[in-house]
């Protein structure tokens, strides 16, 4: 699909207004086609996944599953491009499966991935060095294996390290996908606790895109699982002043950085400036959806600040 490499390399680096353009020349260029309405998808979804929005989901699962729709549509009537249009199909089934999984629909969201797996198989089945839907099927095993206990036993339970190769396979051999693949490596294999093998991949995305939230985020929790609090802070830091230069910022992901910082400040011996970070945190601008799943991580800051003025009026400082 023309263009569409360089519109994920742009998603990655996180500069959705160079999205919109390319997406506007990949719906010139494939008008009617499945591919415009995938496209505009792709930007839809990394949007909610980046910021973790969820004003825009109905939004999403409405062009999903239109793009679905339109590639089994256009598969029958043109009886062309099978694996390609495969890969599209699976792609918006998988992505909406994702959504579903973070909104604390595990069940849902796995059915999707079940119905995507079938269409990655079948573009593979097509054209085994179709490499970019090995990322959609590595991430359909990985997401099952990890949610066994949820879903019982399958007819066929793939098992971890089956998605791990694909996903490797995706990220050292696909067309459009290579990064995406890495960025979904990252974060499983540091689900596994291969910490040092996250790191690594992380330094890897962030040589070619430095200021990438989407490799920042999990370098930042390789950091904070191991205690590594001052590689923690600096990297938070950096994760804040990208959010904060977002437009688009709601206020959930600059909400959960100030709390963090707060935390590492605090691991620091640094209580001065945990206090700072809780009270930038409380006059973060939220909307009323962030206000109420970050309602855990504004208590918790209000409590640091009431902590340092009860300690202040007893005549000493405490953590």
């Amino acid at each position: 699909m023309e263009h569409y490499g360089a519109l994920m390399d742009t998603l990655v680096a996180g500069h959705y207004a160079a999205a919109d353009s390319i997406c506007a020349r990949i719906s010139a260029a494939h008008d009617g086609h499945p591919a415009s309405l995938y496209a505009r998808g792709t930007v839809l979804y990394t949007r909610l996944i980046d910021s973790e929005d969820s004003a825009g989901r109905a939004e999403f699962f409405e062009l999903a599953d239109s793009c679905a729709r339109l590639c089994a549509e256009w598969r029958e009537a043109h009886r062309e491009d099978i694996s390609l249009l495969a890969y599209i199909r699976g792609n918006a089934l998988s992505s909406a499966g994702i959504i579903l999984m973070r909104a604390g629909k595990p069940v849902a969201g796995l059915r999707k991935l079940l119905a995507a797996r079938h269409e990655f198989d079948a573009a593979i089945e097509a054209d085994p060095q179709f490499y970019d839907a090995y990322l959609g099927r590595g991430t359909y095993r990985c997401a099952v294996a990890q949610h066994a206990s949820v879903l019982g036993v399958l007819p066929f339970m793939p098992d971890l390290e089956s998605g791990l190769r694909d996903l490797r396979l995706a990220a050292d051999s696909s067309h459009w996908s290579r990064w995406a693949a890495l960025n979904a490596l990252v974060w499983f294999t540091l689900d596994e606790r291969e910490y040092d093998l996250a790191d690594s991949l992380c330094d890897v995305g962030l040589a070619r895109f430095p200021d990438s939230r989407a490799f920042l985020q999990p370098k930042l929790a390789v950091y904070v699982r191991q205690d590594h609090w001052a590689e923690a802070e600096e990297t938070g830091l950096r994760l804040l002043n990208e959010y904060l230069a977002d437009p688009d910022n709601n206020g959930y992901e600059t909400t959960t950085l100030y709390w963090r910082l707060m935390v590492c400040a605090d691991e620091l011996a640094r209580p001065e400036d945990a206090e700072s970070y809780a009270r930038s945190g409380l006059a973060v601008r939220r909307t009323a959806d962030v206000e109420r799943r970050r309602k855990e991580k504004v208590e918790a800051m209000r409590e640091r600040l009431s902590q340092s003025s009860a300690d202040s009026r007893g005549g000493h400082r405490g953590r």
